[in-house]
């Protein structure tokens, strides 16, 4: 099975290219569990908040650019995780 999302890699970031495209939480939970997370010290629920967050963002019309890939990054501000975890509600 091809999946619609690309990931890269680059110094403790993990980008998922096109990550708008899955849009169920089991499936993007699922993907998240075969990433190495370990690489930017963040848990799976983390990323997960903050891919759901990205999604509604999208899905809204706010910063599509910015919101289409989901950069999931090592240094994520206790803020940004906060704001993450109310838009992912």
């Amino acid at each position: 099975m091809k999946l619609p999302v690309k990931i890269s890699y680059k110094n403790k970031n993990i980008k998922i290219v096109n990550a708008y495209k899955i849009t169920n939480k089991k499936d993007m939970l699922h993907f998240l569990n075969t990433l190495p997370l370990e690489l930017i010290d963040r848990s799976a629920k983390s990323c997960l908040n903050e891919w759901i967050a990205h999604n509604r963002l999208y899905k809204i019309g706010l910063f599509k650019e910015h919101t289409r890939d989901c950069d999931l990054s090592a240094n994520e501000s206790l803020f940004r995780r906060i704001c993450y975890w109310l838009l992912s509600r």
